[in-house]
């Protein structure tokens, strides 16, 4: 195949945002999350951001909860801040989210509280927030409520927040091939590189300033690193032969990759620090789709030198390897699953699915599709974004990391693959 790859032209991008980039589609719901109340937020006519849908749908796809409906939810059950309805006796909900939206100065105020509805929490107000945030920032500050709720319930912080980088291919454009970002939910999409040739497996750096990708914009793929705001690019691997599946360790001093300029494909990282490249395996077998642990003592790897495609982990303090996987045909594309022991793989079972793999080894699928690819896991361990085929086109889906919830994410245009979820970042 790398004999048929051409040179490229390639064009850095500007920051444009455009938005509903991708459309969720809801394959899947849930029956055992929090029943919660997300009533209507009063704000202005003329604001376009609806909150409280935002809300609704952020807390669902995390398959913790299970917001009720709002049509279902008595008029009048909050007025002048206060809950003036047995919203639990109507719809059984744990809790109630409401809030307003006011103008100011501006910009505009957004405030919302969480009050409880059962038990001793009957009438409580748990949570509570309000600050002030531009027009072009609502569906931020709405994410915001969320990862408040995910927070209080789960004691983890919300992954609402955070971005997502996945390649686009459009047949017949100039430049068919794009690197791409977006908020998880597909809205403000921003051009980071587009080529006339392939980008593939995009990486984050944990302060999520920069992407670590391959390039075959050479006659040879490469890998590069590229600041998203700058655009500042530099180039970190051309051997000849395979040069693939950056990965960046949490703690930001290295990045993982398969290479095969000594033979057959082995796992090697470079240590931002000394710019110096190290080897990690040597094997006989093909190794590749490395991944770090959440602490970034250990590197996953999809291995054949079992005979078929398993998960092996290389351990740096023991300079040991061992084998992850056994239930399945094969397993690969590994992710951990932050703040746990357990992995997201690629399993094939009838076809190739998304699947947890828990320390006891065992494999459990959470996706009923047949041409699941490259996994990747939200920084909070609640959801898993991968690439499908979905009505005949590949895109991205998501699923809780529990299987609860599903989704699809198809794009207006092109084809969508190598999703990548970005860190959590304060701001």
């Amino acid at each position: 195949m790398f004999k048929k790859l051409l040179a490229m032209a390639f064009l850095v991008l500007g920051t444009t945002q455009v938005q509903a980039a991708l459309q969720i589609e809801i394959t899947g719901g849930i029956n055992a999350g929090h029943r919660i109340a997300v009533a209507p937020f009063t704000q202005p006519a003329g604001l376009q951001t609806d909150v409280a849908s935002i809300v609704a749908a952020d807390l669902m796809r995390s398959g913790k909860f299970s917001p009720i409906a709002s049509s279902a939810i008595p008029q009048g059950s909050v007025v002048n801040g206060q809950v003036n309805v047995d919203v639990a006796a109507i719809t059984g909900a744990e809790i109630i989210i409401f809030g307003q939206v006011v103008p100011k100065g501006g910009k505009y105020d957004v405030e919302f509280q969480v009050v409880g509805l059962q038990g001793a929490n009957k009438g409580k107000v748990l949570a509570h927030y309000n600050g002030l945030a531009p027009q072009s920032l609502m569906r931020q500050a709405s994410h915001r409520i969320s990862d408040r709720v995910y927070e209080l319930y789960t004691g983890s912080k919300g992954a609402f927040r955070t971005r997502i980088a996945y390649i686009v291919y459009r047949h017949g454009q100039p430049y068919p091939y794009q690197l791409m970002t977006s908020d998880y939910d597909g809205f403000n999409e921003t051009p980071i590189l587009k080529s006339t040739q392939p980008i593939m497996t995009p990486s984050w750096s944990p302060d999520g300033t920069r992407l670590a990708y391959v390039s075959f914009e050479g006659r040879t793929p490469a890998i590069f690193v590229q600041n998203i705001l700058s655009k500042k690019r530099t180039k970190l691997a051309s051997y000849p032969g395979l040069n693939s599946s950056p990965a960046w360790s949490p703690d930001g001093s290295k990045i993982a990759m398969a290479l095969s300029k000594d033979g057959q494909p082995d796992i090697y990282y470079y240590d931002l620090a000394s710019a110096q490249l190290q080897r990690v395996t040597a094997n006989a077998a093909i190794d590749t789709e490395p991944t770090w642990s959440s602490d970034s003592k250990s590197l996953f790897f999809t291995s054949e030198r079992g005979g078929k495609a398993q998960i092996y982990k290389y351990d740096f303090g023991s300079h040991q390897t061992t084998r992850v996987t056994y239930q399945g045909a094969r397993n690969l594309s590994a992710r951990s699953i932050p703040g746990s022991n357990s992995l997201i793989v690629i399993t094939q079972v009838n076809g190739y699915r998304v699947a947890r793999v828990d320390a006891d080894g065992s494999v459990y699928s959470l996706t009923t599709s047949s041409l699941d690819e490259s996994p990747s896991v939200a920084p909070n361990g609640s959801m898993v974004i991968y690439s499908t085929v979905y009505h005949g086109r590949k895109g991205l889906a998501i699923v809780s990391a529990d299987g609860r919830f599903k989704a699809n994410l198809p794009s207006s245009s092109g084809e969508i693959s190598s999703p990548a979820w970005g860190p959590l970042l304060e701001k």
